[in-house]
């Protein structure tokens, strides 16, 4: 702090002021310099008239001396007014002394000011040092927040974890069914090596066949030369050769006969050998037979032109048509869905081409019309000969596990969007949460401090205030508190609205007294800041409103309060009534900041305040109450808004005939 030199009358330096003297000792040393320049100016004036004076004496010593009596005439005029004049200073002087005085009064009154404001930074120190601790109390507080966000992390882990669980079972249960698959496969091939032995018994006995028609050649050669034989002999005996010759032949014949007779028992033995082996091969196709018709797996075979020509016990059960009925039949055309059907037709066409298929999923229709799920392997079937004459199709009935596959991936698909949604409410609710936090800290600690620091100044000044002040100071902790009040029922609002439990009780008010309360309700709170007009073009006023009449204050002294909070350089709003067939609508019109486009559907979530009004005060809840609060009376809004033009807010309330229709 700098200081100035204290002078007296004279000019001479008489002390040092300090800063709450500099202004009335400035004051008083330029009063005092124009009064100098005055005299100095006025003693030259003198000066130049004495010497023209004396001048005009000399020229003329009689007109010399009267004008010398008339000189000293007016100087002794002059001469009383400057004694009026210095008694006029000395009173002037007095006058500044005392002003002096009140100015030293006034110094002091500052100094006192001063050491209220030193208490009163000393105060706000201490709020500092207060709010630090809150602060610290709120970093608390975060920690805690943070280890519930943890243990949530740790849940979210765990939820991983059951569906991690829940795909190994599902792996596990895919491992069984593979194993399912493998046994049919297993199935299948000792089916093929069954055809195959029955197709190398049919080779077998064809051999045995040829053989027994070669054996059979050879007798016939034989009973030839035996008639050639006996045609000699009887021409040997026409002849009538010696009889030793005849005998020599007739021994020959009875060796011949002999021989024929061995031979002829031999071809008997091996007539009766092949007759046993037929009968084991008939046995074993017959084995065979009734194996396949008595599978516990469909089997059914189609001939070259794709005409059903074995259908099994197993095939009539899972599709309820007989052996009968389907035989004959197009097993492509007849008895598999059409979405399946090119496919199936492709296998079976390949397998009467020898390439065979395994582990084909597949449809039929069942005759009660449901579909029956088959997993085919097709096989070839082959003639005597080997050629190709149709297709032996082995399948598994696996409509069952098909159904328990798709129920399982479903409920795995919906337990998965169900922790997804979980998930995501998570977040919105960890979001929500620091939402809060963060308005909450800002929005309570400046009613806070204010009432902290009224408070404060009102006990430590107490004795010192003015009626006055202490009113005023009051007031503003009245008014701090109705806002802290104000802002913890927008919170209860909100929670009461997620957690479903916002009442609509409905009652028949008058429309023209119910809105012209809150609007002079708002009016008067925002301190007559911006006239409300209400237009009223289809004179609607003596109409009734079917309304909950909490729920409807709470809608448009919010949507008021907004309107004006938002148009800080407007001086009006505007409220217009008019009406629909089923609704009666209300709109709230301002001139104000308005909404940007990308921000118009967010403004009715919790906490959500646009970028454009960061600076005014506001918590971000007042809008997402007035959806809630119209969603739970069946009502509308719809938002219309330009940037920095204005807002118009069109609220559309049901009419009691129309609540009456809904419920």
């Amino acid at each position: 702090m700098g200081s100035l030199k204290r002078c007296d009358v004279h000019g001479e330096t008489t002390g040092v002021l300090g800063v709450g003297e500099n202004i009335a000792e400035i004051i008083f040393e330029k009063r005092k310099k124009r009064k100098r320049k005055r005299k100095k100016e006025q003693m030259k004036k003198s000066l130049k008239k004495e010497l023209t004076f004396q001048n005009k004496e000399k020229e003329n010593p009689a007109d010399a001396l009267a004008l010398a009596k008339k000189e000293i005439t007016s100087q002794n005029k002059e001469k009383e007014k400057l004694a009026d004049a210095l008694a006029l200073a000395k009173k002037e002087l007095i006058l500044q002394s005392e002003k002096k005085e009140d100015l030293i009064d006034e110094l002091v009154i500052v100094k006192k000011e001063k050491a209220a404001r030193i208490d009163a930074l000393a105060l706000a120190k201490k709020e500092l040092v207060l709010q630090s601790e809150k602060k610290e109390d709120l970093i608390d507080e975060l920690v805690i927040v943070k280890k519930e966000k943890a243990a949530r992390v740790d849940a979210l882990a765990l939820a991983k974890k059951e569906l991690v669980l829940q795909s190994e079972k599902k792996e596990d249960l895919i491992d069984e069914l593979v194993i399912i698959k493998k046994e049919k496969a297993a199935r299948v091939d000792a089916l093929a090596l069954a055809k195959k032995e029955l197709v190398l018994q049919s080779e077998k006995k064809e051999e045995l066949i040829e053989e027994l028609v070669i054996v059979k050649k050879e007798k016939a050669a034989r009973v030839d030369a035996l008639a050639l034989a006996i045609k000699e002999l009887i021409l040997q005996s026409e002849k009538k050769e010696d009889l030793i010759d005849e005998l020599v032949i007739v021994k020959k014949e009875k060796a011949a006969s002999a021989d024929k007779l061995a031979l002829a028992m031999k071809e008997l033995a091996f007539q009766k050998e092949i007759e046993g082996y037929r009968s084991k091969m008939e046995s074993v196709a017959l084995e065979l037979a009734l194996l396949i018709d008595s599978a516990n797996a469909p089997i059914f075979g189609i001939d070259s032109k794709g005409l059903v020509n074995e259908w099994n016990q197993t095939s009539e059960k899972i599709t309820g048509f007989t052996k009968d009925e389907v035989l004959g039949n197009d097993l492509v055309q007849t008895y598999i869905t059409a979405d399946y059907r090119e496919s199936v037709k492709k296998i079976l066409d390949d397998a009467l081409k020898g390439k065979e298929t395994a582990n084909y999923e597949f449809p039929l229709f069942a005759k009660d019309g449901e579909r029956v799920m088959v997993l085919l392997n097709s096989s070839t079937r082959r003639s005597v000969d080997g050629k190709i004459n149709g297709v032996l199709g082995v399948g598994q009935d696996i409509t069952e596990l098909v159904s328990y596959r798709n129920e399982l991936e479903l409920k795995v698909n919906q337990r998965t969007l169900k922790l997804n949604e979980a998930l995501k409410k998570e977040k919105e609710l960890n979001e929500l949460k620091s939402r809060f936090v963060s308005i909450a800290s800002h929005e309570f600690r400046s009613p806070l401090s204010a009432i902290n620091f009224a408070a404060g100044s009102m006990k430590k000044y107490w004795t010192r205030m003015e009626s006055i002040i202490i009113e005023k100071k009051l007031t503003k902790i009245e008014d701090q508190v109705s806002y802290m009040i104000s802002l913890l029922d927008d919170v209860l609002l909100v929670g009461q609205a997620e957690a479903g439990k916002m009442r609509n009780r409905p009652l028949t008010l008058n429309l023209e007294k119910f809105i012209n309360e809150i609007i002079e309700e708002v009016y008067h709170s925002s301190k007559k800041s911006h006239k409300i007009k209400l237009i009223d073009s289809e004179q609607l006023k003596r109409t009734d409103l079917f309304i909950d009449e909490k729920l409807g204050r709470t809608i448009f002294i919010n949507l008021l309060s907004n309107a004006i909070k938002f148009s800080p350089d407007a001086d009006k709003v505007i409220v217009e009534l008019s009406s629909e067939k089923d609704h009666t609508v209300i709109s709230v019109i301002d001139y104000g900041l308005g909404v940007p486009e990308s921000e118009v559907e967010k403004i009715f979530m919790p906490f959500t305040r646009g970028e454009n009004v960061d600076s005014i005060q506001g918590t971000g809840l007042g809008l997402s109450i007035v959806k809630e609060a119209l969603v739970a009376m069946g009502g509308k809004i719809i938002v219309n808004s330009t940037l920095s033009i204005g807002t118009t807010f069109i609220v559309k309330i049901p009419k009691k005939t129309t609540i009456k229709l809904l419920s």
